[in-house]
């Protein structure tokens, strides 16, 4: 919900549009967003600040003409436009209300709200207007509490929101508070033009019920002046079903993997979850452990019952589980949100949510539906069934690097990394998909290509395609990326370029990208488009100082030019 009273735009039908975005929708938790500062101490900062603009109730103008409602395909939107300083804020609840219930009450609050404004504006005298001002801001989220007593018990939620940029690419925050301390902090890049976005809330509210808790969304340069239209702002209960393809799951010991706890006797093996962790890693989902346990106990169990080869990565020590999690998506250079952790301790599954609410936590006794769902539903190829096996490597390398004491180049070139590149063929088709599909982080254009359009440019004379497979001194990674160039323009330009994960951070990715602009004359024009994960392919673009050659609403155009220079720790070879 959005306050709308202070914008001079208005949207005819306003009451009507309210009703239909929301009828029959899914449980929404009421937010109610209005506009503040970042800096704020009012009133006492009104005085000293030289921003202070003064609004029609008094207060301080941080949105330029408020939230102006809008009408979206997605529903009853706002524009607004951030002053410096400015911020959007709403406290913070736990409880849905039904798609029909949360109309009624965006309604209410709505029309309450024009008409406690017009009353004001109709008093003759400033006190009695500031009255009337100060008793509907003290009594709208009176109103929605009331609304969301009786409703459902709080719930795991995710803050999804739509928006259009419309100014400039920009950074913004989203901050979980209390009165007393900042709780929660997230960085959201959004680029120019329409993007979605969401963010797991950690599960805060409910722990103090006397403590009340705020969200805020705002630029992390309090500096910046950028306008947004939010088509959606929503808070939802989560739904684990839907989300990010899962790429590892991470399981606990005691009473999941194994019926009994480890330290106080004999342990049974739970027959249905460990054929359920063979079928995953047969789907190419990698398995890992987080185990407060004695690790050479833990890991005798886990021969005894011949398990311990299906999983990599293994944390097995009396530390925090979320510092456990952390550690092992750091090493498998992965996203949060691809991470499902299994635990029957509701304490622990609640320490995991509080500290990395991306990963998706879950009773044992839940997982074998929840493992029907889409989110388990991948490509399978040769090179997925042996995702393990190159897990393993590089938790090998990454062993091996902990010792290393010299330059990290030096180390590099002691791997060994050779490269290879080809144009694809027909059986190697099924995994340049897989990649378009899976990668998130190191994926230049952020399309999902289909596979039918994969083979149509694969057949098309515009454009040249190349597979990369790689190796080291740890063994053969396979198929790990695909790229596509176009030749028809003014200059060959990389249009898609995806690498897997698990060869990231080892200057395969720049040493491609340099060979192909010697190989196409020393110059290559490079697409990116920024999307809210694939920062690291940014990285690439800066590595090898590409210059700003063109924009446009969909991409970021690079030229890259040959740098005779650049080190050559990759052998890199075309076939």
């Amino acid at each position: 919900m959005f306050e709308f009273i202070y914008s001079s735009r208005k949207l005819k039908g306003l009451q009507n549009v309210i009703s239909h975005s929301y009828k029959n929708k899914q449980p929404i938790v009421p937010l109610f967003w209005t506009e503040h500062c970042v800096e704020c101490s009012a009133p006492a900062c009104y005085a000293t600040c030289p921003r202070f603009r003064k609004r029609a109730d008094g207060d301080c103008i941080r949105l330029v003409d408020g939230f102006a409602p809008i009408k979206t395909e997605d529903g009853i939107g706002a524009e607004c436009e951030f002053r410096t300083w400015a911020k959007i804020e709403s406290q913070l609840k736990t409880r849905p209300l039904s798609g029909n219930a949360y109309a009624r009450l965006y309604q209410a609050v709505t029309t309450l709200g024009y008409l406690f404004r017009h009353l004001a504006m109709s008093m003759p005298f400033k006190p009695i207007r500031k009255f009337i001002d100060d008793g509907w801001f003290s009594y709208r989220q009176k109103l929605i509490n009331l609304m969301m007593e009786r409703k459902e018990p709080a719930c795991a939620l995710t803050l999804r929101g739509v928006v259009q940029n419309h100014d400039h690419p920009s950074t913004f925050l989203v901050d979980i508070k209390s009165f007393s301390a900042l709780l929660y902090r997230k960085a959201i890049e959004i680029p120019m033009g329409k993007v979605e976005f969401s963010v797991n809330i950690p599960p805060y509210e409910g722990n103090d019920k006397k403590e009340l808790y705020f969200i805020n969304l705002h630029p992390v340069n309090a500096e910046e002046h950028v306008k947004l239209a939010f088509r959606s702002l929503e808070l939802l209960p989560t739904d684990i079903t839907m989300g990010k393809k899962v790429k590892c799951v991470v399981w606990d010991l005691d009473n999941t993997i194994w019926n009994g706890t480890l330290i106080e006797g004999n342990v049974t093996l739970n027959e249905r979850l460990k054929d359920l962790i063979v079928d995953l890693d047969q789907r190419g989902i990698v398995n890992s452990i987080a185990s407060k346990n004695d690790p050479e106990e833990a890991e005798r169990k886990l021969k005894a019952f011949g398990i311990d080869d299906y999983f990599v990565f293994k944390k097995i020590n009396w530390n925090p589980k979320s510092a456990n999690i952390a550690n092992t998506i750091k090493q498998m250079n992965i996203s949060p949100d691809t991470v499902v952790f299994v635990d029957d301790n509701p304490f622990e599954r609640n320490e995991v949510s509080l500290h990395i609410p991306d990963v998706t936590s879950i009773d044992p006794s839940e997982m074998e539906d929840f493992a029907r769902c889409d989110r388990f539903n991948a490509v399978v190829t040769d090179d997925s069934k042996k995702r393990r096996q190159t897990y393993k490597m590089l938790e090998t390398m990454h062993k091996e690097e902990e010792l290393w004491t010299g330059n990290i180049d030096d180390f590099l070139r002691s791997c060994n990394i050779k490269a290879i590149i080809s144009a694809p063929k027909e059986e190697e088709i099924r995994r340049c998909y897989e990649l378009l599909q899976r990668t998130n982080q190191l994926n230049s254009s952020g399309r999902r290509l289909s596979i039918d359009k994969v083979r149509e440019i694969l057949q098309d004379n515009r454009y040249e395609s190349f597979v990369l497979k790689s190796s080291d001194k740890f063994g053969d990674y396979g198929t790990v990326g695909f790229l596509i160039i176009n030749k028809n323009g003014e200059r060959p330009t990389v249009t898609d370029f995806v690498i897997s994960c698990r060869v990231a951070n080892k200057k395969i990715e720049p040493t491609l990208i340099n060979y192909l602009a010697n190989r196409y004359g020393g110059e290559l024009l490079f697409n990116y488009k920024r999307t809210l994960r694939n920062g690291p392919m940014h990285a690439i673009i800066e590595e090898l100082a590409m210059q700003p050659y063109a924009s446009s609403d969909t991409y970021e155009t690079y030229l890259c030019k040959h740098d005779a220079s650049y080190p050559d720790i990759v052998d890199l070879r075309e076939r």
